[in-house]
């Protein structure tokens, strides 16, 4: 059977590795799919919720059977990991975007020291990042917390970092030439 499920995977990455609108969408089509999975979860969550359905049921079991409960967390519900993965495409999307068009992504430099400039400040920020933790006391904020901290950590990377470092690079350039 685990066969099965790795030639599935294969198929997966081969179907997607070929997408090529995920570059070319629009930020409108991004914000668009991340509300329409928003309403789509947050309306099955109020029903489901209303129906009288134990939507933190896989906690309970997770606690009952975990050798240590207190490594159960409300981040380990598929509820939260629905709202990650959205928060992960809206920051795509956010990212490709504020990189700006290909024009400016011509002027940016490209050379190996910016490159691993930018890797390595992304790197200690993601880091940082990774370390904040959130309370589950109130779950809505804990929900919109962990959305935005999955944006932000697409974003950093593919457009704020890049883009503060070849900015400084770019003053630091003006200010020598003077």
């Amino acid at each position: 059977m685990p066969w099965v499920l790795q030639e599935l995977g294969i198929i997966v990455a081969e179907t997607f590795s070929r997408v090529q609108w995920i570059y070319n969408a629009s930020l409108r089509k991004y914000f668009n799919v991340t509300l329409f999975l928003l309403f789509f979860a947050v309306g099955l969550y109020v029903l489901l919720k209303a129906l009288g359905v134990d939507l933190l049921w896989t906690l309970a079991k997770a606690q009952k059977w975990c050798v240590n409960p207190d490594w159960v967390l409300l981040d380990s519900s598929p509820f939260a990991s629905l709202l990650r993965n959205m928060g992960i495409l809206f920051g795509l999307g956010l990212g490709l975007h504020l990189s700006g068009d290909n024009e400016t992504r011509s002027k940016k430099p490209s050379s190996a020291s910016f490159r691993t400039g930018c890797i390595g400040v992304s790197l200690v920020l993601l880091q940082l990042l990774d370390k904040m933790t959130f309370s589950s006391s109130n779950q809505i904020l804990f929900y919109l917390l962990s959305f935005g901290k999955c944006a932000v950590a697409l974003v950093l990377p593919t457009a704020l970092v890049p883009g503060a470092i070849s900015w400084i690079s770019h003053e630091n350039k003006h200010e020598k030439d003077m």
